[in-house]
């Protein structure tokens, strides 16, 4: 039968068929969920981030500006971005520059590696010593 292959494209694609919208809310439940979970530490980002939608919705703002707040708020999650391109309208894509990472994403890594360093020093201070003397030629070094 020809019609279940539509059917099919239909609810993949997030078509406006009921399984298909059944579909797109379960994906957007589960994507509301990662954003949030992404600023849980930063849940005003994650309220901009409704806000912006809410916006969008309301036809307060137009696709393009959505788009661009969006990226601005994503900016360094890549998977967030890329997961927010799937309920844009065809023809409608962020493209998503994984060549450099963002200020944010260093800063978060310098945080977990200092927090490593900490956990080490608190836990053993000889080999927080060591690690220092073998990589930063002295703990005393002024």
């Amino acid at each position: 039968m020809k019609a279940e292959p539509d059917e099919q494209n239909e609810m993949a694609g997030g078509g406006e068929g009921e399984g298909g919208s059944k579909l797109t809310k379960k994906y957007a439940e589960t994507y509301l969920k990662e954003v949030r979970e992404m600023f849980e530490d930063k849940k005003y980002k994650y309220d901009m981030f409704l806000e912006v939608m809410k916006d969008f919705s309301t036809q307060r703002a137009d696709i393009v500006c959505v788009m661009g707040r969006v990226k601005e708020l994503l900016k360094g999650h890549s998977n967030l971005i890329q997961g927010f391109n799937l309920f844009l309208p065809k023809g409608y894509e962020i493209s998503v520059d994984e060549e450099k990472a963002s200020p944010e994403e260093k800063i978060s890594e310098f945080d977990e590696a200092f927090d490593f360093i900490t956990l080490i020093k608190e836990r053993d201070e000889h080999v927080y010593l060591d690690l220092v003397n073998k990589h930063w030629g002295g703990a005393g070094r002024n």
